[in-house]
């Protein structure tokens, strides 16, 4: 007879900058989100390009010593196509598509990835890197088998300095300076990139700053880039770790007393009324917070949503890390 041992997935209570920003802005759509495990069915294009770029980046950067700019950019396409596919969207959309997902098609990135080649090709040819995609688990000092994980994008050496790369899609577009200034500006406030320094030092240590690398997505505009050097002080990288480990104890009390009772009380994942409607439109969950009180009280999935949990424990494979930080 064998036993069955929990995984350190179940053992370990694991918080992404997702999963604490969603209940930041709502506590009860994190309930629909990350207890219920709904999200809204169909494509978010967004979120599927800025996958196929990031996987087109990791080749940029893998392989810039070795190649010229144009095979490149082909071989950087050739990886967001793939990732695209993956994804069920068209390498060459029809007339309709193409104005549903305009300016996010295979086209535009792939006109981006030679452009960016070209622009950053000295910096490609010079830089040292260390590191490509890694999973990070910070520990959260005072909350026992709990972790902040993330994934960092690029480490390179460069000009003397020890950076973190994070490629960023946008179509923040400005005629002046390409990136609308509170796209930039909201860089130096960010939780994300605080995460990622500190994640960043716990593996690598004395990184000098985070490069935000933005880029811009446009119908036009295929060699917008800019790099956006973000670098926190300890005392409020000191305050982020605090204010996080705040935050995850807050979620974690109101998980516990879920999973205790066995039903969503009214005090429990209380809705906050004022983010329903935000710059990109209305709360995805709003029909479903309008038209009932309990959502556990429903029979099925609601229409125009699928059960589906968010893993990143699973995606970025923290088993053994977190194995090897607790040993």
């Amino acid at each position: 007879m064998s036993i069955a041992f929990p995984t350190l997935a179940q053992q370990n209570r694991c918080y992404d900058n997702t999963k604490i920003s969603a209940y930041k802005v709502c506590p009860r759509s994190y309930f629909l989100r990350h207890i219920q495990h709904w999200r809204p069915s169909g494509v978010s294009l967004a979120l599927n390009f800025g996958l196929a770029w990031h996987d087109g980046q990791d080749i940029m950067w893998k392989y810039a010593q070795k190649f010229n700019v144009a095979d490149l950019a082909e071989m950087s396409a050739q990886a967001f196509n793939k990732t695209w596919q993956e994804k069920d969207l068209p390498l060459v959309p029809n007339l309709d598509q193409q104005n549903w997902m305009a300016p996010r098609t295979p086209q535009v990135a792939h006109e981006m990835y030679y452009q960016y080649a070209t622009k950053r090709w000295n910096m490609l040819q010079e830089a040292e890197v260390f590191a490509i995609e890694q999973p990070f688990a910070v520990p959260l000092p005072n909350i026992p088998n709990c972790w902040y994980i993330g994934r960092l994008d690029k480490g390179v050496k460069y000009n003397g300095k020890k950076l973190i790369l994070e490629h960023k899609t946008t179509t923040a577009y400005a005629i002046q300076g390409n990136f609308q200034s509170y796209y930039v500006e909201s860089w130096y406030t960010s939780s994300q990139v605080k995460g990622y320094q500190f994640g960043g030092n716990l593996f690598y240590q004395n990184v000098n700053e985070i490069w935000v690398d933005a880029a811009l997505v446009h119908k036009k505009v295929h060699d917008a880039f800019k790099f956006i050097p973000v670098a926190f002080s300890f005392p409020l990288l000191e305050e982020w770790i605090l204010g996080t480990e705040k935050w995850v104890g807050t979620i974690i009390a109101e998980e516990e007393r879920y999973e205790a009772t066995g039903c969503l009380t009214p005090d429990m994942f209380r809705k906050n009324e004022e983010s329903c409607f935000g710059k990109f439109g209305p709360c995805p969950y709003i029909d479903i917070c309008r038209s009932v009180a309990d959502p556990t009280k429903l029979d099925s999935v609601p229409g125009g949503f699928v059960e589906e949990k968010w893993e990143p424990f699973s995606v970025l494979k923290l088993d053994k890390l977190v194995q090897e930080l607790v040993v």
